[in-house]
């Protein structure tokens, strides 16, 4: 793996505005966003201008675009935002949009890449994430990882008629798990 942004089966890039029409798709197909906060309906105009605002990937807000090495699918996106260069500190965002790509390692592919790169390139010491209870498959990845429980929400956050707890966890430098 000689680039920062390459794994074993991913390699995240900058967004394009022709990868809208699939991020439109993901944000707005139930099955992906059951365990983020999205719940409204997107519009196509909402997701070119998320786009449009995230598209140079920087310290800020290292947003990036997951495709698939093998044959340069988009499957999902990803990024590391809120950071702190006080506190070498930044919040981690997943989506693997196209469902064939669940549960074949893509995820925790782009995970242990993100991470690598959060450390690596960005200088990061801290790499933190919310998990809705109830999301075993992720917090599954998550701790496979490295990720650490260090506390939990209760009842932050409401779908469905009730309120679920958030997870917070956190990996820090010299912690990632490559295999």
């Amino acid at each position: 793996m000689d680039s920062p942004f390459e794994g074993r089966l991913v390699r995240l890039r900058a967004k394009e505005p022709e990868d809208e029409p699939a991020f439109f798709r993901w944000i707005n197909d139930h099955e992906v966003v059951e365990h983020l906060s999205a719940r409204y309906p997107f519009s196509h105009a909402q997701e070119r201008e998320w786009i449009t605002a995230t598209a140079a990937p920087g310290f800020g807000d290292a947003s990036f675009a997951v495709e698939t090495l093998a044959d340069g699918k988009l499957i999902g996106n990803c990024n590391l935002g809120g950071t702190s260069p006080e506190l070498r500190s930044a919040t981690l965002g997943i989506v693997i949009g196209e469902k064939d790509y669940w549960d074949g390692g893509y995820g925790t592919d782009t995970m242990r890449t993100l991470c690598r790169f959060g450390f690596a390139e960005m200088n990061l010491h801290r790499i933190q994430l919310e998990v809705l209870a109830g999301n075993d498959r992720a917090k599954h990845v998550y701790e496979k990882i490295g990720f650490r429980v260090e506390g939990v929400r209760r009842d932050a956050h409401f779908r469905h008629g009730a309120y679920r707890d958030s997870i917070i966890m956190g990996l820090l430098e010299g912690e990632l798990k490559l295999d």
